[in-house]
């Protein structure tokens, strides 16, 4: 093995470890970590106005903009969030079936979009729930009310934190081979 392919080997290894590394720290944060920190210190409640719908989405939803105000100060906040979305198409005949979500006007709001046919059902029945000038529960931190999330919080799922944590595992391991490879050729 040449001296260029040595230090090319080591260069990638050490490369991909830190990037796995970096890349496992934040999924640690995102996934464990962060949903502790907000329910631990978004403790304070305030009544929001939805505007209008946003262009912010989440699980390919627009989701409503909310106005809240917290010792006099006005806020702005798109929300609610969702952790992610399912779709099942289905077809009778040669047609497909009529559209539906598991979002609803009462109640609690899931954290995972479940939709049938597409999307434009969930999207139909997000702006039913939030109609411009409707109110809505938004949860903040009092040290900084700017950080806030409405109705409810929706952390990334923790089977999916796992199985990147595992990948980024597999990542760093191919790192390390490739320095250990490299190293004794130098």
């Amino acid at each position: 093995m040449n001296h260029t392919t040595a230090v090319a080997l080591l260069a990638t290894g050490i490369f991909l470890f830190l990037f796995s590394a970096g890349m496992a720290n934040l999924l640690v944060w995102l996934g464990f970590r962060r949903p502790e920190h907000r329910k631990k210190n978004f403790t304070e409640q305030a009544h929001g106005t939805v505007e209008r719908m946003s262009n912010i989405y989440s699980a390919d939803i627009r989701v409503p903009l909310v106005r809240y105000e917290v010792n006099g100060t006005e806020y702005k906040i798109a929300g609610p969030r969702f952790a992610g979305r399912t779709i099942m198409i289905k077809e009778i005949g040669g047609e497909q079936a009529q559209g539906s979500s598991n979002i609803t006007q009462e109640g609690e709001l899931p954290l995972v979009v479940h939709a049938k046919g597409d999307l434009s059902a969930a999207q139909k029945a997000m702006e039913e729930r939030y109609p411009a000038g409707s109110t809505v529960t938004v949860f903040y931190d009092p040290n900084n009310p700017k950080k806030a999330f409405v109705e409810r919080d929706a952390p990334i799922s923790k089977r999916l934190t796992v199985i990147m944590l595992c990948l980024c595992g597999a990542l760093a391991l191919t790192g390390l081979i490739l320095v250990f490879i490299g190293i004794p050729a130098l």
